[in-house]
């Protein structure tokens, strides 16, 4: 348990964080990822979703006058099949960092690991670009063990053309390509059915440290169907008769780039054209909604949707650097 609150000598201390802190953490996470803005009730949902039954400490670092300043946490991932990891995080606003908040929570949060069992410790959201956060965790102990890159395509400048011949190529292969509102009208099933999807090709996906992504029908739900960024028009789904066989998420926030949530295909039905196609329908509902940019994260040790994005016409952004640390 954590305690109410943890003096420091650097005019800052730490206390339990609350739900409260949530308007004052979406104002930080914008101030240090301007790019992808998030919202307070983005973060409302994530606070409403999380397993009540999962372990996790938070800490809230505040100046003495009560400011909030940044947070800390440490939790089980249960999305993932990770056995004895646990992960961790830490943001920081701007104006207080290189004055010992970061260590001052991660001195709170790797203890808390230990004592719920982890053999490591990973770091999965330390973006390249932010050097601080970089040579921090390299002094503190932590390796680096893989980047998720993040990618950007310019919809205002793509051009389907070179592409579009994959729809008749799926059309002769007997598939037809819909969306998760068209389904849901004509089959009660439509969520499980693609989740029955998600859940065959996802622990697939190649995630560095020897993790794979493992989501209960209700978490994917609530990540992938139920968030504020969440719309069925934006779940684009390939069919063969009515089983579901591929699909394409992608988000419609109220601010900032959308985001290619996942794009999975069954493995009896690759090299088909169908994850192509579902990019390429994705792209045209985003223009219609008005996006000028799409984004997406892949890792490094799965090249076969990097060399998609980079036909496509994908630019790398910074990636999202992943570290480790073995605790004893």
């Amino acid at each position: 348990m954590a305690s109410a609150q943890i003096a420091s000598a650097d005019g800052f201390h730490l206390r339990d964080f609350r739900a409260e802190d949530l308007v004052a953490l979406t104002d930080v996470l914008n101030a240090t990822y301007p790019d992808e803005p998030t919202t307070l009730e983005e973060q409302e949902h994530w606070e409403r979703v999380y397993p009540a039954d999962n372990p996790r400490l938070r800490f809230t670092a505040e100046t003495e006058a009560g400011e909030f300043i940044g947070m800390g946490q440490c939790q089980n991932p249960y999305w993932l099949d990770a056995l004895g990891v646990y992960n961790a995080y830490a943001v920081v606003a701007p104006a207080w960092r290189h004055r010992g908040v970061g260590r001052a929570l991660f001195a709170r949060l790797e203890p808390f690991a230990v004592a719920q069992g982890a053999a490591r410790l990973h770091v999965p959201d330390c973006r390249e670009d932010i050097t601080d956060s970089v040579r921090f965790l390299d002094s503190a102990g932590y390796t680096n063990i893989g980047v998720r890159f993040e990618q950007k395509l310019d919809l205002t400048a793509f051009d389907e053309t070179p592409f579009a011949g994959v729809f008749g190529r799926v059309a002769a292969g007997g598939y037809t390509l819909t969306t998760l509102a068209a389904e849901r009208a004509v089959r009660a099933d439509a969520d499980r059915a693609l989740y029955a999807v998600a859940d065959a090709v996802s622990p697939e996906v190649p995630l560095p440290g020897d993790v794979h992504i493992r989501l209960t029908y209700n978490d994917f739900v609530q990540s992938t169907l139920a968030g504020p960024s969440a719309d069925p028009a934006g779940v684009f789904i390939a069919k063969q008769g009515e089983s579901y066989v591929a699909l394409t998420v992608v988000s419609v926030p109220q601010e900032g780039p959308s985001i290619t949530n996942a794009t999975y295909v069954l493995p009896a039905h690759r090299r088909r054209g169908l994850g192509l196609a579902l990019k390429l329908l994705s792209f045209r509902f985003l223009r219609a909604r008005g996006f000028a940019e799409a984004r997406t994260h892949n890792d490094t040790v799965n090249p076969p949707i990097l060399q998609l994005n980079e036909r496509l016409g994908y630019r790398r952004l910074p990636g999202w650097l992943v570290w480790e640390k073995r605790l004893s």
